[in-house]
């Protein structure tokens, strides 16, 4: 082991909060960290309108040095990382609808080493009182390739899984895991030591239904994790529904979503005692018929509150609006936040033609870089898919066709999806796992496997798909469903994790020629603020036009990307400065801050990390 000197700021904070997060990196990556400057704080919280009044505009112009497009290029590291996993969704030939959406992944570092790791769900046969222990979750340790552990991480479960997202909902450091699943959802908690323990019943977070995707954010101001469970339909497995089809080879098709009823979806507030209290009706959460299948939590209005926005298939879409000095105290002393459904007023409830969707996966990012959120919704094949441009907090606009986005995805039917920013221009890009629910390749005109779209932000409003020149594996067709983000081998770029249906699932390394170098933090939140991040929104200052990430709750298909920020610094030595408002609205301002990997502690300080391996 190394001679080490830890700064006592973080040893401090290490042992004041019982976790070893800084100095396990420490080891991890094999040096001292640096302090940056102990930020500037303020406890006023920042809101988009302020955000934009004090940022130079000038919209869509090019950043410095950066002047022609670069070429995306994406190496499929599957084999070399030795990742090994494909999910089985007992596919009978009977078309059942349980087994279209297939399952996700998370990218999160479980063991604190300072790499991320992955978590795919598995699937089962079906009807469920057959599940055989045969075919279980699994997660993979990354030690420079990914390492199977999930019999020594105590992750071994059998059942019909779906989503999953992480994040440290008892607040001791290390990220715990939520499961979704057709049945029984399940909680996961990490040790510390390696291994996890499910505390399902104990902590009263199952939701013992159809769950999809799910988020966990604070939604009360408390601090802690709350949970947020997107539920589907109610379908039976024995004997499940079958939809003829005289004309397929099967005799078969899967039903529609419109003949099965919808099942609520679920607000669960971590009570800081180890559980979770359901409190959907009391908070407001009262949309009906929404057959949920995705999830994004973040402030979409400027209020410095958290929204939830819910994607379902076939019916108006969700958007719950967090009501401003309105929280309830139920038992026990729980804050109970109350929300009002007004996605119509919004204009996301459908898209911009009045068509309400089959709606999948999330993105979610200031593509336009205007200070405000927007939003990406997937859809169903025939479908395009839509990009909702956020109108300064009053609501949205479909400008899915004037982006390009929209024709391009017409022919294809997406699932995961994330926003980043591939080349380090500055500018969000958006990725895209495509694959119909069915193979219906026998009626000669819907595909079932498809190409991946990849969509370079042209900077003007504008994208184009490169996926046909970012790599073999955009230029071939697959049954993509979870997709999940995240630096895998710390080269400071952004890399991809794709679950695939009926084949294996997938590592795809950024190899971009990036003409930029890039900024990472890891967020650490400390008293109101979340462990975890989330909640967290980082903007640059002095840069024109104006560059915000921030962290959210959710988002993509079923998935959970990496709990980081990520700033390409687009030709740039440094930011001047970099503002970064925590959940609980304190701000934290550092100076000349240059490329490299950050741990941030709130009101603490911003501390580098070094490394020459992953």
């Amino acid at each position: 082991m190394p001679n080490l000197t830890i700064p006592s700021e973080i040893l401090l904070f290490s042992l004041r909060r019982s976790s070893p997060l800084l100095w396990l990196l420490t080891i991890a990556f094999g040096c001292s960290p640096s302090p940056a400057p102990v930020p500037t704080t303020s406890s006023s919280p920042t809101t988009s309108e302020q955000i934009e009044a004090n940022s130079p505009r000038d919209s869509y112009s090019k950043p410095p040095s950066l002047t022609a497009s670069t070429d995306f290029h994406f190496r499929d590291a599957t084999l070399a990382w030795k990742l090994d996993f494909n999910r089985f969704d007992d596919v009978q030939g009977k078309n059942l609808i349980q087994e279209a959406n297939g399952g996700g992944v998370a990218a999160f570092d479980y063991d604190l080493d300072g790499r991320l790791d992955v978590f795919f769900t598995q699937g089962s046969r079906l009807p469920r009182k057959n599940i055989a222990r045969e075919f279980s979750n699994e997660m993979f340790r990354n030690l420079g390739h990914l390492e199977k552990v999930t019999q020594s991480a105590g992750l071994t479960s059998y059942g019909f899984h779906a989503g999953c997202v992480a994040g440290d909902v008892d607040e001791d450091g290390f990220s715990d895991l939520y499961v979704t699943a057709y049945g029984r959802s399940s909680l996961w908690h990490n040790n510390g030591d390696g291994t996890f323990g499910e505390i399902s019943d104990s902590s009263r977070a199952v939701v013992d239904s159809w769950s999809t995707s799910a988020a966990l954010a604070d939604v009360n101001d408390d601090g802690l994790l709350d949970l947020f469970v997107v539920t589907y339909v109610l379908a039976d497995d024995d004997p499940p529904k079958i939809c003829t089809d005289p004309g397929s080879p099967t005799g078969t098709k899967q039903c529609p979503p419109t003949l099965f009823p919808a099942i609520d979806d679920v607000l669960l507030i971590n009570d800081g005692f180890g559980g979770f209290v359901d409190v959907t009706r009391e908070a407001g959460i009262i949309g009906r018929d929404g057959k949920g299948l995705g999830v994004v939590v973040s402030d979409l209005d400027g209020d410095a509150l958290p929204d939830i926005f819910v994607v379902n298939d076939g019916t108006p879409c969700f958007l719950y609006k967090r009501l401003k000095g309105e929280t309830r105290t139920g038992k026990n002393g729980i804050r109970i936040p109350q929300f009002e459904e007004c996605a119509a007023e919004f204009g996301v409830a459908q898209n911009g033609e009045g068509a309400a969707t089959a709606a999948m996966g999330i993105a979610h990012g200031d593509y336009d870089r205007d200070g405000w959120i927007d939003l990406f919704v997937t859809n169903f094949y025939l479908e395009a898919n839509t990009l909702f441009r956020n109108l300064k907090g009053q609501g949205f606009l479909d400008v899915s066709a004037s982006s390009r986005i929209g024709p391009a995805t017409r022919m294809t039917l997406g699932f995961g999806t994330e926003f980043l920013d591939v080349d380090h221009d500055g500018w969000l890009d958006l990725a895209i796992a495509n694959g119909h629910i069915e193979d219906r390749t026998w009626g000669g005109q819907e595909p079932y496997k498809m190409r991946p779209h990849l969509f370079r932000n042209d900077r003007n409003g504008k994208f184009t798909d490169v996926a046909a020149t970012a790599g073999p594996y955009f230029q071939s067709q697959w049954v993509g469903r979870g997709l999940a983000i995240g630096d895998l081998d710390r080269d400071g770029d952004l890399d991809l994790v794709v679950s695939h249906q009926t084949a294996p699932s997938a590592l795809l390394l950024n190899e971009t020629p990036a003409k930029a170098n890039s900024i990472i933090i890891r967020p650490v939140g400390r008293g109101a603020s979340p462990r975890s991040g989330i909640g967290t929104r980082v903007v640059a200052q002095g840069v024109s036009p104006l560059m915000m990430r921030d962290i959210a709750g959710g988002g993509s298909f079923q998935s959970a990307s990496a709990l980081e920020l990520h700033l390409g610094l687009a030709g740039r030595d440094t930011f001047d400065e970099l503002q970064l408002t925590w959940a609980d609205g304190q701000i934290d301002r550092w100076p000349d801050v240059k490329e490299g990997y950050y741990i941030a502690i709130e009101g603490r300080g911003i501390y580098k990390i070094n490394s020459d391996q992953p």
